[in-house]
């Protein structure tokens, strides 16, 4: 079809094509467009890299763009599931999405501020000393839900924080790490030095460090097998775990969660790979971690 842009009369050329109104037009249909893949839960998500290059082209690099653009305030063009590729120092790829944007705004002991959440689009394969199963890892290598006496945190001494603070925090890439917010919540608390406890009972502020797993509330929006209350009454949903289907990550492998079992001495909260909310041995061995981290 001819795209007629110009038209002479008497001599005269006249320019009838209005390219602003046109662009206009297009960039209203495809925000319907999108509004409408977000409202049905059909997104899949765009290269932040690529949606922003021209800004980008301003920064070093990709990240720290995003965490400017964030310390900003400036969540503009931004939507959830737009990803950024990280390559880890051991060569694997691992897809980084926006699951939530400022959830703890303003909120803690210390006031948070602007950040956005990102989360492994897949569980992560784990590979090395720590690895069972070939690419899995165990919550911990014993089957205990409990702190201790040093620090009543069972997710903060267990096998599964310490391989993320330890070995996967130091395989991102610096310009990664540059731009990472220490997350701090009100965590659950579980130790008596009476004995083997079946329920949390306590909590206090902490420290998460640089990475760590999502809570029950994070994916399920309410606590399920957890402690009511200690294991969920900080936290809230994020949106890119709002349904089912989205737990699942396209993946089917089943992945660890920070928070313990309200119902165990021993078992561990995780995600069933078909979706359901579930709880573990935490030496479970088919299990893989969902390394989360926020930029802000």
């Amino acid at each position: 079809m001819a795209d007629i842009s110009k038209l002479g009369v008497g001599g005269t050329t006249y320019t009838i094509k209005d390219e602003s109104a046109r662009t206009s037009g297009q960039n209203a249909v495809n925000a319907s467009e999108y509004a409408r893949q977000i409202d049905t839960d059909t997104y899949a998500g765009q290269s932040l890299a690529a949606l922003f290059a021209g800004e980008i082209a301003n920064y070093a690099n990709v990240w720290a763009w995003l965490r400017a653009r964030v310390r900003a305030g400036n969540f503009a063009g931004m939507r959830i599931k737009d990803f950024i590729d990280v390559t880890l120092t051991n060569g694997n790829v691992v897809r980084y999405r926006i699951g939530a944007v400022d959830p703890y705004l303003y909120c803690g002991d210390t006031s948070k501020g602007h950040h956005v959440a990102m989360v492994p689009s897949a569980p992560v394969a784990v590979a090395g000393a720590d690895a069972v199963n070939g690419s899995y890892i165990m919550w911990n290598t014993t089957a205990t839900n409990q702190g201790t006496a040093d620090n009543a945190h069972p997710y903060l001494v267990s096998n599964l924080h310490r391989w993320e603070t330890e070995v996967y925090y130091p395989m991102l890439p610096q310009i990664v790490r540059d731009c990472i917010l220490n997350q701090r919540v009100l965590l659950e608390t579980r130790y008596s030095a009476s004995g083997a406890l079946t329920a949390s009972n306590n909590w206090a502020w902490a420290d998460l460090g640089p990475v760590w797993s999502p809570s029950e509330m994070e994916v399920y929006g309410c606590c399920v097998w957890g402690t009511p209350g200690y294991s969920a009454g900080f936290d809230c949903q994020f949106p890119i775990f709002a349904q089912t289907k989205d737990r699942i990550q396209g993946s089917r492998i089943s992945w660890w969660l920070r928070s313990v079992s309200g119902l165990s001495s021993s078992y561990v909260c995780g995600v069933y790979g078909y979706g359901a909310a579930g709880f573990h041995s935490p030496t479970g061995t088919w299990i893989r971690p969902l390394p989360c981290f926020l930029v802000g």
